[in-house]
């Protein structure tokens, strides 16, 4: 369903942007062509990767991908937003072909009332890149693409907000789900499956901001389903194990603050998360859990930016694993532990991302960093970009998971690899 409706997009939208590309020349009072009457805009990239993000065996991955997006204004105050890929991240291997159609939504201003319906991508969270009230919208943590916001794909929702002056006060309905994509270990004689609650009614979200002010603010609060799987013993056998996929459902209650105190940007956010597990017994599931971020960067010169920020997680009415009896049950109590970040009671850790730009902003470079100080799990990913022109640009860069195989970040150690990636816009 997902190729087919993209493929529409496709043929709907190439034609124009073929028919505007050869009137480019034309004199400065023509009128606007068609491609920029519909808003639209693209990429087609071409990059290599010497690994997968999946877990799975393979490596030095050749692929390229079309990214469409129309804009359309409908009226002065309505606009329709489309957007989607197609790639193939084996050159030259059909079955290797897919497409996501990322978001199609309609929109509408009246006065102190915006309202959105469709699918969209709702992106919650004033930390650096690790957010813990971000939990509408999935992402695909198996995408080989070199930014992690394009990691995202929106969910079906109506979306209404209301303005009071300052303050934003936000309601959502989500009457589908769509989970995330995560990479998990396959063993040889294990199956696995996921089992994903369709037209899960309920789900709901709202948020109270304040912008423009000394500080930003929100509180939030969202009921639904987890976008994050918890992994459970289907069937057992003699010889053979089936595990299974859920995603139940969480409370979220949410917080988060910036502002700058002279040359520096001061951020937090904190999440309360109860779960179906409130008392901590069931293996299977997530126990309720505290997550929060604190931190701030400064650019130093003119172009050297430096962010560093504090994490803490934890694990409320905490058991270990490693203590269940028996061994099959404990292997995947193990797994579904480090899956869910809940290997330990209390964690503490690390971020930091140092930037620099050069030759008048055409070339950055890159080194973000996440450690966690109680197994010494970390992920290093260092990237340079370069915009050979306004259209053309190369990136390369890297993913270095290291630490204990059965932490949140060192279960990830296959998945590091290397990549470059050409890109041109229009």
């Amino acid at each position: 369903m997902r190729l087919a409706c993209l493929a529409s997009l496709l043929l709907v939208f190439v034609s124009p942007a073929v028919v505007s590309a050869q009137a480019s020349s034309s004199e400065a009072d023509t009128p606007p062509s068609p491609l920029k009457q519909l808003g639209i805009s693209g990429s087609l990239r071409g990059g290599y990767w010497s690994s997968s993000r999946d877990l799975e065996e393979g490596e030095h991955f050749v692929g390229s991908a079309l990214w469409l997006k129309a804009a359309p204004k409908l009226a002065p105050n309505a606009s329709l937003v489309l957007e989607g890929w197609v790639r193939n991240q084996e050159l030259f291997h059909r079955d290797a072909t897919d497409g996501v159609f990322r978001e199609g939504y309609a929109a509408v201003s009246l006065g102190s009332l915006d309202l959105r319906i469709g699918r969209q991508l709702i992106v919650w969270g004033r930390a650096d890149r690790i957010n813990p009230t971000d939990n509408l919208t999935p992402r695909d943590f198996t995408l080989l693409v070199p930014e992690d916001d394009d990691q995202r794909f929106g969910a079906v929702a109506a979306k209404a907000t209301y303005y009071l002056g300052d303050v934003a006060v936000t309601g959502i309905w989500l009457p589908y789900f769509d989970p995330h994509t995560i990479p998990i270990q396959r063993v040889p004689g294990v199956t696995l499956s996921e089992r994903i609650a369709h037209g899960t009614l309920g789900q709901w979200a709202v948020r109270i901001e304040q912008t423009g002010k000394a500080v930003d603010w929100s509180l939030s609060y969202f009921d639904g389903l987890d976008l994050f799987p918890d992994i459970a013993i289907d069937r057992a056998g003699a010889s053979t194990l089936d595990l299974v996929l859920k995603h139940h459902r969480i409370r979220v209650f949410g917080a988060d603050a910036a502002t700058t105190v002279g040359r520096y940007g001061l951020r937090g956010e904190a999440a309360y998360a109860l779960t179906e597990d409130a008392g901590g017994n069931d293996p299977r599931l997530k126990n309720p859990f505290f997550s929060l971020v604190l931190g701030g960067d400064r650019t130093f010169l003119e172009y050297l930016n430096v962010n560093l920020q504090y994490l803490f997680h934890l694990v409320f009415r905490h058991r270990p694993a490693r203590e269940i009896q028996d061994p099959v049950e404990r292997s995947v109590a193990i797994q579904e532990a480090a899956i869910a970040n809940q290997v330990d009671r209390v964690q503490h850790g690390m971020s930091l991302r140092v930037s620099h730009k050069w030759l008048n902003e055409t070339l950055e470079a890159e080194v973000g960093a996440v450690l966690f100080f109680t197994r010494l799990d970390f992920v290093v990913r260092p990237k340079v970009i370069y915009a050979l022109t306004d259209r053309w640009k190369a990136t390369v860069g890297a993913d270095i998971f290291r630490g204990d195989p059965q932490s949140f970040l060192g279960r990830l150690r296959d998945n590091s690899t290397a990549y470059a990636e050409l890109r041109w816009s229009f």
